[in-house]
């Protein structure tokens, strides 16, 4: 039997669900499918999805009790809580945990975090806008992670240990950090819980950090010059600093996964 690829596997879920909700009957979904994609499926194929007892990734392979702290773990969570983001696909019913991200570094270590955790192989792509994409599915890891975040109930997982302290504040830095030429570094996010918990952990490890600083007011204009438009914050933005005494500790402990930051970083060190 041909394989095929995950992206077609969720084209044809999504459709199938779609076409459902029309009314269509299983043969005439397996026709209507046929006719656009080329693709035939089983009647096997479409109870199994419309039932959800499969996905485009197979069945759920985790549950609750198989998550256990881990240096991967800590950085999908950090992610969710910067750049990334968990959702349901309500055509599909698929519970999604991703990454939208300019830097492909990021992207591959997000990737081999989820399928670490979840133990299968997300799917990776690019974007219309030129951004990588990494997606898994896991309704699990979902549950755990939908936003709002409850910072008190994944401590035990962030702080399980130095490695996961540290993992979880690299993946922070690379989503919301920034160096500038002299090597400042501050990262920036719009929630103060957050930040505070980010806080925490830096003096944690006894690194010297100043803040959460007002960065960005909200209202404030600023002017998109792929779309030619100007937008205004809707939040208040906030950022930590750290001291210049700390950043050889930071770069030692913590570092970024995304080279251009690392080497802006090591060079003004």
């Amino acid at each position: 039997m041909r394989y095929r690829p995950l992206e077609l596997r969720m084209k044809l879920y999504d459709e199938v669900h779609s076409l459902r909700k029309l009314g269509l009957s299983y043969s005439q979904i397996i026709k209507m499918i046929q006719e656009k994609y080329g693709e035939r499926l089983t009647m096997a194929h479409i109870s199994y999805w419309l039932r959800g007892i499969h996905s485009p990734c197979g069945r759920e392979s985790i549950t609750l009790d198989d998550i256990k702290p881990s240096k991967e773990l800590a950085f999908i969570i950090s992610d969710v809580a910067g750049d990334g983001y968990v959702r349901i696909r309500e055509k599909a019913y698929d519970y999604v945990i991703g990454l939208k991200s300019k830097d492909v570094e990021h992207v591959m270590e997000f990737a081999r975090c989820l399928e670490v955790v979840t133990g299968s192989k997300p799917w990776i792509g690019k974007g219309k806008d030129g951004l990588y994409i990494v997606e898994g599915r896991s309704k699990t890891l979902y549950e755990l992670l939908k936003k709002p975040l409850d910072i008190e109930k994944l401590r035990y997982y962030i702080e399980y240990n130095q490695e996961t302290i540290t993992s979880f504040l690299r993946a922070f830095f690379d989503s919301e950090g920034y160096v500038d030429k002299n090597g400042n570094i501050r990262v920036y996010n719009t929630d103060l819980v957050i930040l505070n918990y980010v806080k925490e952990l830096l003096l944690k490890l006894k690194i010297d950090v100043t803040g959460p600083h007002l960065g960005t007011k909200r209202g404030t204009p600023f002017y998109d010059k792929k779309m030619e438009k100007t937008y205004y914050t809707k939040k208040d933005e906030y950022y930590l600093y750290i001291r210049g005494n700390s950043r050889g500790r930071f770069a030692e402990l913590i570092g970024f996964t995304i080279k251009r930051k690392m080497e802006k970083l090591m060079k003004a060190l």
